[in-house]
C-alpha cells in the first residue's frame, strides 16, 4: 500500500514525577523528526524538576500542568482534547518513560492508510534488556479478558515478526485514530490508572474499527509500573474490578469474575513467586471493594 495521506499528528505524553525519562523520550522524538510543535506533554502535578526542565530544555513543546494528579487516563484525555482541538488526524499516546527509534513512525503511518484501523502499535522492548520483547501484540483471554500471546521476555522471531490484527495496544505507545476519539471520548476516567487501554480498546472494537500490530516499528519501555506496593496493589485491583464489571458478557459472568477476582486476590501470592495483587493483600482487597462500589458510566 503507498501512503498518500499527509497525517497531521499529535504525540500526547502524560507524566508524573519522570523529568529525567520525560526529557530522554523528547529528545527521542526529535531524532525520529517529530516536531516539539507537534508534542504535546500533561504533567500531572509533578512534585519534581519535571516542568522546569521541559520549559528550559523543549521550549516548543506544549506543555499543559494539571492542578492535582488526574491519573494516567485523566491525563492522556486532557491531552487527546487539546491534540484534536490543533486539528489531529492521528495522536500518538506514549509513555514518559520511552524512547523511540529514530525510524519507528513510517511504518505506522502506512499502516494507517487503512481506514478499518482504529490503533496501531509498535514492538515495545524493555529498556533493559535492550532486545528482550515486552509487547509484540497482545490476544483477549476468552474468560478473564487477560491479555495472552504478548511473547514477553522472548527475542525476536519468525513468529513475533508477523503483523497481525490483536485485542489489546498497551498505552505505552498506541497510534489512536482521530474519528475513534471523537466517538468514544478518550478513556473512561473511572480508571485512574492501569487496565483503562484495555478497556478502551475493548470499546474501539465494539465500533468496528481494527487493532493492528506492527512489528517493523520499534520503541523501548522502561517498565515503570513494575513495583508492588500498597498504592499499586489497591489501584490495579480496583481498575480490575471495574473492568469485569464494565466488560462481563452477563450477569452470571459478571458473578463469577468477580468471584475469581477475590479468589485470585488471596491465593495467587501463595502460588506464584510474584504475585499477581502487585503489593500487600490488604491494599488489594481495599481495591477490590472499592472497584465494586463505583457506579459505572
Amino acid at each position: 500500500m503507498t501512503q498518500t495521506t499527509e497525517w497531521n499528528l499529535r504525540v500526547v505524553i502524560p507524566t508524573f514525577n519522570r523529568a529525567d525519562d520525560l526529557l530522554a523520550c523528547l529528545r527521542s522524538l526529535q531524532e525520529a523528526e517529530i516536531k516539539q510543535e507537534q508534542v504535546i506533554v500533561v504533567d500531572n502535578h509533578s512534585q519534581d524538576r519535571t516542568v522546569e526542565a521541559v520549559r528550559k530544555n523543549f521550549p516548543n513543546v506544549n506543555l499543559y500542568v494539571n492542578e492535582k494528579n488526574l491519573g494516567a487516563s485523566g491525563a492522556s484525555n486532557v491531552g487527546f482534547e487539546h491534540a484534536l482541538d490543533q486539528g489531529a488526524d492521528l495522536i500518538l499516546r506514549l509513555d514518559s518513560d520511552t524512547i523511540v527509534a529514530k525510524d519507528f513512525l513510517p511504518p505506522l503511518l502506512k499502516a494507517a492508510e487503512d481506514p478499518k484501523v482504529g490503533i496501531l502499535s509498535p514492538k515495545i522492548y524493555y529498556y533493559q534488556p535492550h532486545e528482550e520483547i515486552w509487547y509484540a501484540g497482545a490476544d483477549a483471554h476468552p474468560w478473564h479478558f487477560g491479555a495472552v500471546n504478548q511473547y514477553r521476555h522472548k527475542t525476536d522471531a519468525p513468529e513475533n515478526n508477523q503483523k497481525r490484527e490483536v485485542d489489546y495496544v498497551w498505552g505505552a505507545c498506541m497510534l489512536i485514530k482521530r474519528q475513534v476519539l471523537e466517538t468514544l471520548g478518550g478513556f473512561d476516567p473511572d480508571f485512574f490508572v492501569y487496565f483503562e487501554e484495555v478497556d478502551f480498546c475493548r470499546r474501539v472494537q465494539t465500533l468496528g474499527f481494527r487493532l493492528i500490530f506492527i512489528p517493523e516499528s520499534h520503541i523501548w519501555h522502561k517498565v515503570g509500573s513494575s513495583a508492588e506496593n500498597s498504592w499499586t496493589a489497591y489501584h490495579w485491583n480496583r481498575s480490575k474490578m471495574l473492568l469485569y464489571r464494565k466488560h462481563a458478557k452477563n450477569p452470571f459472568h459478571r458473578t463469577a469474575l468477580i468471584l475469581f477476582a477475590y479468589a485470585y486476590a488471596v491465593f495467587s501470592p501463595i502460588f506464584k513467586k510474584r504475585a499477581g495483587n502487585r503489593g500487600p493483600l490488604k491494599d488489594a482487597l481495599r481495591g477490590l471493594h472499592n472497584g465494586l462500589k463505583v457506579k459505572l458510566n
